[in-house]
Order: C-alpha cells, then sequence, then structure tokens
C-alpha cells in the first residue's frame, strides 16, 4: 500500500466515525443518557485506534511526505496526545477527539496537496526515469557513458535536461550562492521557468570515478548545496529537499543517508551510468 492509499484509508475511517458521531448526538437530541454506553464502547475506541494509526502512518511513510506534510502530523501527534488518553472524560473526550480528528483530516489532506509533496513526487520519479531508461534503452545509456567520461558539466546538462521532461527545472548554486542554470551557465529566466515548467529544484552533481572518492564527493555536494541562498519563489519552487546527485560507472556499495540541516532535506541520488548490479533505490 503507498503512502496515498494509505492516508486515504485513514481519512475515510475518520470520515465514518465523524457521521457516527453526528448520529449518536442527534439520539442524544431526543435521549439525552447514554445509558448503552455506546461513546464508551465503541466511538472512543475507534477514535483511538485511528490516533495510533497515525503515529504508525508517520513511522511509515515520513519519508515520502513534504516538510509541510510532516509538521502537521508531528503537530497534531504533539498537540492531541493528551485527549486520547484512556481515562479521559467520556462525554468532552468524545467531543475533543472527533473535533481534533476532523480539523488534523482536513489540514493535512491540504498539506498533501500542496505543490511541494507534487514536486518531490515528480523530481524523485524523474531520477527513477533516468536509472531505466540507462538499463531499458542501449542509446540513452550510451549518452551517460560519454558524460561521465567527459565530466561533471555534461552529466549536469544531460540530468537537467532529461528532469524538464518531467516539468522539474533543475538548478544548482554559484559560487555566491546564488540560481545556475545547469544547461547555460547563467542565471535562470524566471519568467520562462514558471511558464514552462512545474517547479524549480536546487540540485548538485559530483562524478564519482572511484568508490574511495564517495565521502568527499559527497561532502562537496553538500557544501555547495548549502551555499544556495536566494530566496524561494513560494509556492513553486522545492524549498525544503535539495538533491545532491553522485553520477558513478556502477551503482555504488554504499547507500548514503540523507541529511538534514534547518529543515532541509539534502537527498543523495546515484545515477549508474553502466550498471552491472540492480539499484538499491
Amino acid at each position: 500500500m503507498t503512502w496515498q492509499t494509505q492516508w486515504q484509508a485513514i481519512s475515510d475511517r475518520i470520515g465514518g466515525l465523524l457521521q457516527a458521531g453526528e448520529f449518536f448526538a442527534r439520539l442524544l437530541s431526543i435521549k439525552s443518557s447514554d445509558s448503552y454506553g455506546v461513546a464508551k464502547t465503541y466511538l472512543l475506541p475507534h477514535a483511538q485506534e485511528i490516533f495510533e494509526e497515525i503515529k504508525k502512518y508517520k513511522e511509515d511513510y515520513a519519508y515520502n511526505l513534504s516538510r509541510p506534510a510532516i509538521d502537521s502530523l508531528d503537530r497534531f501527534i504533539t498537540n492531541s496526545n493528551k485527549y486520547f488518553s484512556k481515562n479521559i472524560n467520556k462525554n468532552e473526550g468524545l467531543k475533543i477527539r472527533l473535533a481534533s480528528l476532523a480539523s488534523f483530516r482536513a489540514e493535512f489532506s491540504y498539506k498533501l496537496s500542496d505543490k511541494t509533496a507534487i514536486a518531490k513526487r515528480i523530481t524523485e520519479r524523474a531520477f527513477v526515469h533516468i536509472k531505466r531508461s540507462i538499463v531499458a534503452d542501449p542509446d540513452y545509456r550510451e549518452k551517460w557513458k560519454k558524460a561521465f567520461r567527459e565530466g561533471e558539466i555534461q552529466c549536469e546538462k544531460l540530468g537537467a535536461a532529461h528532469l524538464l521532461l518531467h516539468g522539474i527545472w533543475a538548478f544548482k548554486a554559484s559560487s555566491e550562492g546564488e540560481r545556475t542554470d545547469l544547461i547555460l551557465g547563467e542565471p535562470p529566466d524566471l519568467q520562462q521557468v514558471e511558464s514552462t515548467s512545474e517547479a524549480l529544484v536546487l540540485t548538485e552533481w559530483k562524478v564519482v570515478r572511484q568508490e574511495n572518492e564517495v565521502a568527499s564527493k559527497a561532502e562537496e555536494a553538500f557544501n555547495q548545496a548549502k551555499r544556495y541562498s536566494t530566496g524561494s519563489l513560494a509556492g513553486f519552487e522545492l524549498t525544503y529537499y535539495r538533491y545532491l546527485v553522485l553520477v558513478s560507472e556502477d551503482y555504488l556499495k554504499k547507500q548514503l543517508d540523507d541529511k538534514n540541516q534547518n529543515n532541509v532535506i539534502f537527498k543523495y541520488i546515484n545515477i549508474a551510468v553502466n550498471p552491472k548490479v540492480p539499484s538499491a533505490g
């Protein structure tokens, strides 16, 4: 099950509980007491189960979510934990549990639909497409092998052109921390960027020719990406994620962990131009 379908299942479950709560409230308006203990036996435990399911959802899928979506999850879990304690008053507890779930459902669904989550998904799909095209298409593989021989600049040009096919305009940071177009080597025309693509994404590309270069090249890419300081384009630039691309002949033996600095995730991507083993991701 994907993070999208899992959230849809949770959202539908919250919707069902809210309908049951509304029906229960109408019954109480006719008969003021809950003599059969419906709230305690059914509704409160159901809300508790959903809360636990949301916590599990964060554990399972945080890696796939945008920073605003993760922040929404964290805030809900932290602020609502006390409302989902076992000893909460059944009448007031039911009200606050239903209200908090309804509010979270609306907010989180919006966060998942924002452009950050969409741009992240498209960008990572584009990188997967590069990897699979290298395996499936001999002519494309030869282009990447040639770029690898020629060096970093040619790799980033070829990669940027491919990402643009997916609607992603990739750029890198100049020595002054400003945007530099990967293909033209100058500041990108932002009017053209916004009119032709879905998102603007910071990338840093490094060629790794020997396994013992991995750590130094990874750190070099990270340091160069950190120096980016130009203000983001609200709603258009992928602000919370930066991609550090290591291009090697075969897939690197060790998968690099992402880095988090000031709530910005630096994600390592490994592209093998002549892979002999399956990709790890």
